[in-house]
């Protein structure tokens, strides 16, 4: 069942903010429906795409006056009264606000990009390597949050490992690289079609994706990882600008833990916890990195932390189903105890992902 996410909040906002109805955006959207689809070509800044592009930054931004528009209209040219912002709303807004709702990865593309520009990038740097079919974007492998991305210094880090090619180094002082079934079986957490990364909901930070003990892929939609080194510096980057920002020490932590590097992602994990002590991220990514170690125990603990703090958090308890199948798998005596738990776990979650399908092939186990 959807739900009416931040996201979706802030799209309406904007659409409010504009005078555009629901109604003239699906009428324009079901008229237009391939130009709404291709929306986000509109990032190559070829022809009148900048004064699209300057009308979408317009309607994500404060107000005419932001240093970013305005740093926008000089790099693009657009300096002519007759570009002003609100006169190309007036022009594109229409067509924006539908891509904006039914685009799902637009609102997205365009924060980053604003971010970009925000960070003191030209639109020359920017869209060098952006949106080129002939390319593969190498990007931010998983969300940050939108308030994260707005500040000057993340959102360098985000805008910049989303449109230029990231610089691969070595993870140097990470410490002893774990490699197992349980970290190669992780995945990115989830992210747009053709490589857009999503913008998370809310200001924890993302999730590293567990992947379903019997079909495979459940946790995300990613099923390839990209070079995630290039992540790690990016996030120390704007770690050491902001220092007490719970949700940056968790993505790192997820980059960390993803090339195997568990024990300096606990640390990262940690420290999102030390600030933030309610963030269930942290506690989240902390248990797959403590599996990583095989350390069950400590695995276990955070997710039951993880309900002590939201007893509905679906993500928790299908984590702990996979980590007591796990456990019962790996257990050549095969106690009935890790079954029972397995099932209570899933039985909580019916209509999850795959885990109704789950819970029925344990059954049969009993």
């Amino acid at each position: 069942m959807e739900t009416y996410t931040d996201r979706d909040a802030r799209i309406d906002a904007i659409r409010r903010r504009f005078g555009i109805s629901l109604e003239t955006a699906a009428k324009y959207n079901s008229q237009n429906r391939d130009e709404i689809k291709n929306s986000g070509q509109i990032f190559r800044l070829n022809g009148k795409d900048k004064e699209k592009t300057l009308a979408l930054l317009y309607m994500v931004s404060s107000d005419e006056q932001d240093d970013v528009i305005q740093k926008f209209r000089n790099d693009a040219g657009l300096n002519d009264e007759s570009y002003s912002p609100a006169l190309l709303v007036t022009q594109y807004g229409t067509m924006l606000a539908a891509a904006l709702i039914y685009h799902p990865h637009l609102y997205a593309m365009a924060v980053n990009y604003y971010g970009a520009v925000s960070a003191g990038f030209s639109v020359a740097e920017i869209t060098k390597d952006a949106i080129n079919k002939n390319k593969k974007n190498k990007i931010l492998p998983f969300p940050v949050n939108s308030r994260v991305v707005f500040a000057t210094a993340t959102a360098a880090a985000v805008a910049v490992v989303f449109f230029i090619t990231i610089v691969v180094r070595l993870n140097q002082g990470a410490g002893q690289r774990v490699v197992n079934d349980w970290i190669s079986g992780l995945m990115e957490p989830n992210k747009g079609q053709d490589g857009v990364s999503f913008i998370s909901e809310g200001n924890e930070g993302a999730r590293v994706g567990i992947r379903s003990p019997l079909v495979g892929i459940a946790m995300s939609a990613a099923n390839t990882k990209n070079n995630l080194s290039g992540a790690t510096e990016y996030y120390t980057r704007s770690i050491k600008t902001e220092k007490n920002n719970a949700a940056l020490y968790v993505n790192r932590g997820i980059a960390y833990t993803l090339q195997g590097y568990v024990d300096a992602a606990i640390t990262d994990f940690n420290k999102a916890v030390e600030l933030d002590p309610n963030n269930t991220s942290a506690y989240f990514n902390r248990s797959a990195a403590f599996m990583g170690k095989g350390d069950a125990e400590m695995a276990e603990s955070d997710l039951m932390t993880i309900i002590s703090i939201n007893s509905g958090d679906s993500e928790a308890y299908y984590a702990l189903g996979v980590l007591y199948f796990k456990q019962y798998e790996n257990d050549m005596s095969k106690p009935r105890v890790l079954l029972e738990k397995s099932l209570d776990a899933f039985s909580r979650i019916q209509g999850y992902k795959d885990a109704d399908l789950i819970f029925d092939y344990l059954s049969r186990l009993l």
